[in-house]
């Protein structure tokens, strides 16, 4: 298995980038699923919830990732802004059905990549904080993003256990 905490910037490969998302799904999902019967815990009134991250991490999936790299593939040359969906209400979502909604979408966005030719990995679009994209880059952010909150998520935990 790859290690989830290699930088992905020395991954050149779009199969290594895939695999390491792979595990970095099954990482996340494993650490999500430890804390379900919690799921609204909060280390403090600023922070996010485990439910929050979880259903951040499905909308990232679906809405922006899963999108935007088959926008660069095609060679539609898109320009994308900063995705953000912070300060979204996501009281209505459950932990368990968001962890297996990233899960989904994180593996169409995997078959995606490796279904990819050689010549539409080469394809970019511009993203107006990263600069030039190819759909390699876009899945070294997205891993990135996993590692972040990934350290979150241990940081909640050890927080939560810490508690009386």
């Amino acid at each position: 298995m790859p290690d989830v905490r290699a930088p992905a910037k020395n991954m050149a490969t779009v199969g290594e980038l895939t695999a390491a998302l792979e595990a970095s799904s099954v990482e996340f999902s494993r650490v999500l699923r430890s804390v379900a019967d919690r799921q609204d815990y909060r280390p403090d009134s600023e922070h996010w919830s485990f439910r929050e991250i979880a259903a951040h991490m499905e909308a990232t999936q679906v809405e922006c990732i899963y999108v935007r790299i088959r926008q660069i593939a095609a060679n539609a040359r898109p320009t994308f802004e900063f995705y953000k969906n912070d300060g979204w209400d996501f009281s209505d979502r459950d932990l368990r059905d968001s962890v297996r909604a990233f899960n989904e979408s994180r593996g169409r966005v995997i078959e995606f990549a490796r279904s990819l030719s050689a010549e539409r990995l080469t394809r970019t679009g511009q993203h107006k904080t990263f600069g030039q994209l190819t759909v390699g880059d876009y899945l070294r952010i997205d891993l990135g993003h996993d590692r972040e909150h990934l350290d979150d998520l241990n940081q909640m935990i050890e927080k939560l256990r810490a508690q009386p």
